[in-house]
């Protein structure tokens, strides 16, 4: 069997097994370059499940919490700028559509990991502010991830399914030396 790779366009608004694959090992990744062992990443098969994919990561302390919890976004940001985010007819999305699929939808359970509460209001919008405060951080770290390591686990969860704490440090230990 042929194994699965990230395409150079990523259905980001549908979206794709490979943009859930790029930001679940967008956290894995922060988390192992702030010194936190990811326990498993993986798909979520289970009826009633919040999300397509989920993490098992430490806490840490409150910098690497902030760092992991806008990791995923710092990624889907690099990818944006690169323009490789299309829409599910391989359309190149625009800024406004980003914002509102990343922050908007994306990023929903990552904004309560980042400020420590759910501050999503009865219109079910977060405020303006903390929007702006999560994408300023996720956009000052997009520079120093090593976009090859959330690549070569995010393939690997692509073809896995599941990675477990070993399969992930032995993908991960070539980017660490």
């Amino acid at each position: 069997m042929a194994l699965r790779r990230i395409p150079q366009l990523i259905d980001f608004e549908t979206p794709s097994d490979e943009a859930i694959c790029l930001h679940e090992a967008g956290h894995a990744c922060a988390a192992l370059v702030v010194g936190l062992i990811p326990e498993f990443v993986e798909f979520v098969d289970e009826e009633g499940a919040k999300g397509r994919a989920r993490n098992r990561i430490p806490v840490g302390d409150t910098q690497q919490r902030l760092i992991v919890a806008s990791a995923a976004y710092a990624v889907e940001y690099n990818l944006f700028m690169a323009h490789r985010l299309t829409n599910a007819s391989c359309v190149v999305i625009d800024e406004k559509t980003f914002i509102h699929l990343a922050i908007g939808q994306n990023a929903a359970l990552d904004k309560i990991q980042f400020f420590g509460e759910d501050r999503e209001g009865a219109d079910k919008m977060w405020p303006a502010n903390d929007d702006r405060t999560f994408m300023a951080v996720g956009q000052r770290i997009a520079g120093s991830l090593p976009m090859g390591l959330v690549f070569a686990l995010a393939e690997a969860m692509l073809n896995e399914r599941r990675l477990e704490r070993a399969r992930i440090l032995e993908i991960a230990e070539p980017s660490l030396k």
